[in-house]
């Protein structure tokens, strides 16, 4: 409408200059026209005011009454006395008509009549601008037909005009609030959607309940059956979700795998009933073109103002709740529990301490030490991580490791780990020490960077060690995960001359065809299966022993804690042995002292 008022002045200011312009045309034209029939008039009574002949004078100014506009015609003599006049029919005479100054309505012109340059009279003619106004009138209904169709326009233009912004803002509004892949409102309006449900549910009994759903494993859905089947799974997930929730309730993706539902529950039994349907709808196998999927999934739960007061808080607790789900073992709900808060909260701090501990150089190498069974000789170390924190004393690596590969921190710190550990020995070298292995763990993280190979080469080139004398320990899990690249690094750093050894053996997805396909050095059997010798678990430790053999690898055993552990292990033929019975983890100068020392056999 305000387009439109604009519009309507536009014109009309537009139509009031118009005709301004044609009043001032129209009377110009009107006055000319006057002008030259009172000079034609002028010439003809000229000759009437010579000889003193009013009647011819006046006969000629009759002949005016064809011209409509006409209204009268007077004619004066040299003194100024009126000699003539002719008064349109329907017309008085008005003396004193000043041709300076007409009427309203009236244009007045006068005109000099002479002969030879001698001065007669004048003639003054008085015209009607009726037809000015008449002229004017129908200019204005031209000019308001013009614009009404103008303006017909216009609104038709404009009408189609906002139709296109009204579909393209819905379009707009769509695109930025529903996700592309499943329909579903994404992460901005389901965030928006809580944020609307919190402020309304402020004077209402009840609670929202915020359930955060991630899926167990869909990277490997992606990798194997492609990201086409893994939006397909995707689309059928969102569909079981919306299955199960009420009407009100919202379902929205957020992430790549993870979904949201926010529902008005009345207590905490509702929503956990809610989680429950949601998992049981999802343990319903999905199909696909490549076949049956199970797509799992963890739940986190948090209740609004239950567990949190405000928005942040609630997603930050729910997503907390989700995390427990799923370093619990996965396919499972979770509540919230304010404890939670507190382990977020010290994971943080951990996260930071971390980032200003390898900033510093804080860390600290450790080595255990590697004898050969029957010889009692040491011969290698693996190298392990220590963090002396100035406040908590000596941090678990169980605790700060996990940190570090979900940040991304395991990277620059393996890399430190790796120069590191290669400087140590190489130094032990110098320093009179036998040549022993370096046995360096690497993680997933690390593998998955595209110059690793060139800081293993980086590191054995700046501390001098022997290719040979380097092992990296990798897990069975890790080369699963990716079993193409992991082939192509394994070759090419077997190329380089540098060991490679299978950490944790027999606990992951142990594979004969793949075993044979990898270029490794060496076995190393867990501790889990060690631990039970000689009383149990021999049956698992034979076969692993058996199995390296026909590959024509070393075997290695780790967690050796006590003598009998030690005696099956030599028996059974197992080429080396770790653990807290031969040594324990140790600092570089520490483990320098043992290996200078003379070897002695290992006794059980």
């Amino acid at each position: 409408m305000g387009q439109l008022a604009a519009a309507i002045s536009a014109l009309v200011f537009a139509g009031a200059i118009l005709l301004g312009y044609e009043w001032v045309a129209l009377r110009g034209a009107l006055d000319d026209e006057t002008r030259m029939q009172a000079a034609i008039v002028a010439d003809n009574v000229a000759a009437s005011l010579m000889f003193g002949d009013p009647q011819a004078a006046g006969e000629m100014l009759a002949s005016l009454r064809q011209t409509q506009s006409l209204r009268t015609a007077a004619l004066y003599g040299r003194d100024g006395r009126l000699f003539a006049r002719y008064v349109a029919p329907g017309h008085a005479a008005r003396p004193g008509l000043d041709a300076a100054m007409p009427e309203v309505g009236m244009l007045a012109v006068t005109q000099a009549v002479s002969y030879r340059g001698q001065a007669l009279g004048r003639l003054e003619l008085v015209t009607s601008t009726d037809r000015i106004v008449t002229g004017l009138l129908r200019y204005a209904g031209l000019l308001a037909l013009a614009s009404l169709g103008g303006l017909l326009v216009v609104a038709v233009v404009m009408a189609r005009t906002r139709a296109r912004v009204a579909a393209a803002e819905r379009e707009l509004h769509y695109l930025a609030n529903t996700d592309a892949v499943t329909g579903l409102p994404n992460r901005r309006a389901t965030y928006q959607w809580l944020e609307d449900a919190i402020a309304g549910h402020r004077a209402k009994a009840g609670q929202v309940a915020v359930l955060l759903i991630d899926l167990d494993n869909f990277k490997l859905v992606n990798d194997t059956a492609g990201h086409a089947a893994g939006d397909v799974l995707l689309r059928q997930v969102a569909a079981a979700l919306g299955g199960v929730v009420r009407p009100p309730d919202l379902v929205g993706r957020i992430g790549g795998d993870e979904f949201a539902v926010i529902a008005e529950v009345a207590d905490a039994a509702g929503a956990h009933a809610i989680g429950e349907r949601l998992l049981a709808a999802l343990r319903t196998p999905f199909a696909l073109e490549t076949g049956e999927v199970f797509a799992t999934a963890s739940v986190g739960l948090c209740l609004y103002p239950q567990d949190a007061p405000g928005m942040t808080e609630v997603l930050s607790s729910a997503d907390a709740a989700l995390y427990r789900a799923k370093s619990g073992g996965r396919n499972r709900l979770v509540a919230f529990v304010p404890e939670m808060t507190l382990a977020a909260q010290r994971r943080a701090q951990l996260e930071a301490d971390l980032r200003r501990a390898i900033e510093q150089e804080a860390l600290l190498p450790y080595y255990q030490p590697q004898f050969d069974c029957r010889t009692g000789a040491m011969v290698g170390v693996e190298a392990l991580l220590r963090w002396p924190h100035p406040e908590r004393g000596f941090v678990s690596p169980g605790e700060f490791i996990p940190v570090a590969e979900d940040t991304g921190l395991i990277v620059e710190l393996g890399r430190w780990v790796l120069r590191r550990a290669c400087a140590d020995v190489a130094a032990w070298d110098r320093q009179g020490a036998p040549p022993l292995t370096v046995a360096v763990n690497v993680s997933a993280r690390q593998l998955k960077e595209p110059d690793f190979l060139g800081d293993v080469l980086a590191a054995l080139h700046t501390s001098g060690l022997a290719p040979g004398r380097l092992e990296l320990e990798l897990t069975e899990s890790l080369l699963m995960d990716d079993v193409e690249g992991a082939l192509t690094f394994m070759h090419a750093v077997r190329v380089a001359g540098v060991r490679l050894s299978i950490d944790d053996f027999g606990t992951g997805y142990s594979s004969l065809a793949y075993l044979q396909s990898f270029p490794i050095n060496q076995l190393k059997v867990d501790r889990k299966f060690v631990q039970s010798l000689p009383v149990a678990g021999h049956t698992i430790a034979t076969a692993v022993i058996a199995l390296a053999r026909g590959f024509g690898l070393a075997v290695i055993a780790e967690g050796v804690e006590r003598p009998e552990q030690l005696e099956w292990l030599r028996a059974a033929g197992c080429d080396h042995a770790q653990g807290f019975l031969l040594g324990m983890p140790m600092p570089a100068a520490q483990l320098l002292a043992l290996a200078t020392r003379p070897a002695t056999p290992v006794e059980a």
